[in-house]
């Protein structure tokens, strides 16, 4: 596999880790802007809606444009926007700032490059490659960043990340060659989202994320209800996740090129036996113990989501040819709401029923999720447009 694919793999890394970097420490931004925990939050929140609204519009506009070149003009101004952040002077211009930084990164699909790079047959492992950079940023480049806030302050992870996103830039300007889009572009490349198979495959990759979701976002609870472990002590349980992802991601992308919906249906199968695994788990006394069988919960639902990914991905590509760009950018919109809706939905079931419940609704969702993917991923992708 071509060796630039690592050149995005930076370049992933790099946007994923100045996009959320900053959050460990919004206690002390929210004290030195002078807001509180819950507005302050709303720095991750504004981000996060605006790529998922403005990403396949955004995508559909540049969609013609040279892949290098986007990618240079969004990391390079990723990492100006976060360098400016760092100088904010109010809360005001920091969410404005997250706005727009946000919008930057709609630019950024290092996929869209990556199968641009290399044959059709290793367009799944370059892809998986390329997402390795997310899980990076996650288990190495979010906890670097607050380590630094913790010791120069938050405005030294904006530096970061700023500067991160700069190098990336660099990179990829110096070590890429051009790479002349050949996407339509467009009104009409919106157009793909009202197909059936694209709308099936972007099913799969909601239902994913929102089953998960009805868990991840309450795992310090769930971990405190089923070990008795507290602060810190949850850290050691969410390396899992880091730990999950990286081998979910290599294994997805080596089986991406093989078709056929076996394979993520078997996916969708092992998450949903993982999440009725927490609420089992749940259902017993607390002991320290249950660390081991929590931590194998942890790692086997990270696991599959993440080997889901890059075959939704590709599938995506397949379907689409001429328009990956809106593609990739509606299931990265796809990915924030499953995440938001699994939240919420977690919430809810926690609300009417109990923490407890919580692991066998994610496996309601994850099944439905297996269910759909006998239709999205076992037809050709030449012939699963309609």
């Amino acid at each position: 596999m071509d060796r630039r694919i690592w050149l995005l793999t930076w370049a992933q890394f790099a946007s994923a880790t100045g996009a959320y970097a900053f959050t460990g420490l919004i206690a002390r931004l929210g004290e030195d802007l002078g807001v509180g925990l819950a507005t302050a939050g709303q720095l991750a929140a504004i981000y996060a809606l605006t790529f998922a609204i403005a990403g396949p519009p955004i995508a559909a506009l540049t969609a013609r444009v040279d892949r290098r070149t986007l990618l240079t003009i969004g990391l390079g101004l990723i990492g100006a926007l976060n360098l400016a952040t760092a100088l904010v002077p109010d809360f005001g211009t920091a969410l404005a700032l997250r706005v727009a930084t946000a919008l930057a990164a709609s630019l950024v699909l290092p996929a869209v490059a990556a199968s641009m790079l290399v044959p059709v047959e290793q367009r799944g492992r370059a892809i998986a490659t390329v997402m390795a950079g997310l899980t990076l940023a996650f288990s190495l480049g979010i906890p670097l960043g607050t380590a630094i806030g913790g010791a120069a302050g938050w405005r030294g992870t904006f530096v970061f990340s700023g500067l991160l996103a700069l190098s990336a830039a660099l990179a990829v300007r110096i070590g890429l060659p051009a790479l002349p889009s050949t996407d339509r572009g467009g009104a009409g490349s919106l157009g793909i989202a009202l197909k059936p198979a694209i709308l099936r495959v972007l099913g799969t990759s909601w239902l994913a994320f929102a089953g998960l979701f009805c868990i991840a976002a309450y795992l310090g609870p769930i971990v405190t209800a089923t070990t008795g472990i507290e602060g810190s002590g949850i850290g050691a349980i969410q390396v899992f996740v880091g730990l999950g992802s990286i081998l979910g991601i290599w294994f997805g992308g080596r089986l991406a090129e093989s078709g056929g919906a076996r394979v993520p249906v078997r996916l969708f199968l092992v998450l949903a036996a993982a999440l009725v695994g927490y609420s089992l788990l749940l259902g017993l006394p607390p002991a320290f113990w249950h660390a081991v069988p929590l931590s194998l919960l942890v790692f086997a639902g990270s696991a599959s989501l993440f080997a889901l990914a890059p075959l939704v991905q590709a599938r995506l590509m397949g379907l689409a040819p001429q328009d990956r760009s809106v593609a990739l950018a509606l299931n990265g919109a796809v990915i924030f709401a499953g995440q938001g809706t699994g939240a919420a939905y977690g919430g809810a079931i926690i609300a009417g029923w109990g923490l407890g419940w919580t692991g066998l609704a994610g496996s309601m969702l994850a099944l439905a999720g297996a269910v759909l993917a006998v239709r999205a991923f076992a037809r050709p992708a030449a012939k699963a447009t309609s």
